[in-house]
Protein backbone atom coordinates (compact mmCIF):
# COMPACT_ATOMS: atom_id res chain seq x y z
CA UNK A 1 0.00 0.00 0.00
CA UNK A 2 1.36 3.03 -0.61
CA UNK A 3 2.30 5.75 1.88
CA UNK A 4 -0.11 8.40 2.97
CA UNK A 5 1.52 11.12 2.16
CA UNK A 6 2.18 9.89 -1.33
CA UNK A 7 -1.77 9.54 -2.35
CA UNK A 8 -2.39 12.78 -0.75
CA UNK A 9 0.59 14.08 -3.64
CA UNK A 10 -0.89 11.82 -6.30
CA UNK A 11 -4.53 13.54 -5.48
CA UNK A 12 -3.26 16.60 -5.27
CA UNK A 13 -2.95 15.94 -9.62
CA UNK A 14 -5.53 16.46 -11.93
CA UNK A 15 -7.53 13.14 -12.20
CA UNK A 16 -4.83 11.69 -9.21
CA UNK A 17 -7.93 9.61 -7.84
CA UNK A 18 -9.35 8.56 -11.04
CA UNK A 19 -5.62 7.33 -11.98
CA UNK A 20 -5.47 5.80 -8.13
CA UNK A 21 -8.67 3.82 -8.79
CA UNK A 22 -7.56 2.24 -12.14
CA UNK A 23 -4.36 1.32 -11.28
CA UNK A 24 -5.32 -0.33 -7.83
CA UNK A 25 -6.78 -2.81 -9.46
CA UNK A 26 -4.27 -3.40 -12.70
CA UNK A 27 -1.53 -6.79 -12.15
CA UNK A 28 2.02 -6.52 -11.83
CA UNK A 29 2.47 -7.08 -15.96
CA UNK A 30 0.32 -4.25 -16.15
CA UNK A 31 1.60 -1.85 -13.95
CA UNK A 32 5.36 -2.82 -15.43
CA UNK A 33 3.48 -1.52 -19.11
CA UNK A 34 2.45 1.85 -17.16
CA UNK A 35 5.53 2.72 -16.07
CA UNK A 36 7.03 2.43 -19.36
CA UNK A 37 4.63 4.08 -21.14
CA UNK A 38 5.07 6.87 -18.64
CA UNK A 39 8.93 6.85 -18.96
CA UNK A 40 8.39 7.06 -22.91
CA UNK A 41 6.15 9.99 -22.68
CA UNK A 42 8.51 11.49 -20.13
CA UNK A 43 11.29 10.96 -22.67
CA UNK A 44 9.64 12.50 -26.06
CA UNK A 45 8.49 15.35 -23.59
CA UNK A 46 12.41 15.82 -22.75
CA UNK A 47 13.49 15.77 -26.26
CA UNK A 48 10.93 18.33 -27.07
CA UNK A 49 11.97 20.64 -24.60
CA UNK A 50 15.40 20.26 -25.33
CA UNK A 51 14.65 21.14 -28.86
CA UNK A 52 12.23 24.40 -28.10
CA UNK A 53 14.07 26.92 -30.02
CA UNK A 54 11.40 29.55 -27.89
CA UNK A 55 12.71 28.39 -24.63
CA UNK A 56 15.94 27.94 -25.38
CA UNK A 57 15.99 31.56 -26.38
CA UNK A 58 14.74 32.88 -23.28
CA UNK A 59 16.86 30.13 -21.36
CA UNK A 60 19.87 31.77 -23.16
CA UNK A 61 18.61 35.61 -22.41
CA UNK A 62 18.14 34.65 -18.84
CA UNK A 63 21.78 33.07 -18.32
CA UNK A 64 22.74 36.54 -19.94
CA UNK A 65 20.76 38.39 -17.44
CA UNK A 66 21.91 36.64 -14.68
CA UNK A 67 25.51 36.79 -15.33
CA UNK A 68 27.13 39.57 -13.91
CA UNK A 69 24.94 38.40 -10.39
CA UNK A 70 26.67 34.78 -10.66
CA UNK A 71 30.36 36.68 -11.08
CA UNK A 72 29.23 38.49 -7.97
CA UNK A 73 28.54 35.23 -6.33
CA UNK A 74 31.17 33.55 -7.30
CA UNK A 75 33.95 36.30 -6.84
CA UNK A 76 32.53 37.17 -2.95
CA UNK A 77 32.07 33.35 -2.39
CA UNK A 78 35.97 32.45 -3.54
CA UNK A 79 37.56 36.02 -1.60
CA UNK A 80 35.72 34.97 1.47
CA UNK A 81 36.70 31.59 1.02
CA UNK A 82 40.41 32.88 1.24
CA UNK A 83 39.74 35.38 3.59
CA UNK A 84 38.42 31.64 6.07
CA UNK A 85 41.99 29.93 5.39
CA UNK A 86 44.12 33.26 5.70
CA UNK A 87 42.33 33.62 9.39
CA UNK A 88 43.21 30.17 9.99
CA UNK A 89 46.93 30.59 8.79
CA UNK A 90 47.11 33.27 11.11
CA UNK A 91 46.02 31.35 13.94
CA UNK A 92 42.57 32.63 14.08
CA UNK A 93 39.76 29.72 14.14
Amino acid sequence: MATAELETKLFKLPGGQEFKDEVDRLNIPQLEARISSYQKQLDESEEHKKNNDALNHVKAEKAELEGPYNDVKKAVKIKTKYLIELIKEKGGQ
